[in-house]
């Protein structure tokens, strides 16, 4: 199976109701997520469940500076419908946040990746709120 892109898996965990966090994954860099209660780069753990084949268990005792390989849970299969009001301030948010730290990053190849996930945000805003 093709290894999903960043962008594609923090896409799937915003829709799923997910927040995108100011933290950064100190493994891969990718911004972490605040999921079901759990604090966790989605990323990384998405990355150990293709490796395992498994579903992943959240680490115990995880914290927002310290995420771990395989703390994912799985997304949960939630109706976009009725949870869409609620997401679409958190996601217009988070894109925001986004857009602060494409100017404030250096490595151009970073500001590629925080690009594509401002567009794929951007693009779930738009389908949310044509729902």
């Amino acid at each position: 199976m093709a290894q999903r892109k960043e962008d594609e898996i923090m896409a799937e965990y915003l829709l799923k109701g997910g927040k995108m966090l100011e933290k950064t994954c100190r493994q891969c860099g990718c911004p972490q997520f605040e999921f079901k209660g759990k604090t966790f780069c989605v990323v990384c753990a998405e990355r150990e469940q293709e490796k395992k084949g498994t579903a992943p268990q959240p680490a115990a005792g995880q914290k927002a500076g310290g995420a771990r390989k395989g703390a994912a849970p799985p997304p949960a299969s939630g109706t976009a419908g009725t949870a869409s009001n609620d997401i679409a301030p958190v996601l217009a948010a988070t894109i925001l946040d986004l857009c602060r730290r494409i100017q404030e990053e250096e490595d151009p190849d970073r500001c590629l990746v925080l690009m594509d996930a401002v567009r794929t945000g951007t693009e779930a805003l738009q389908i949310m709120r044509q729902m």
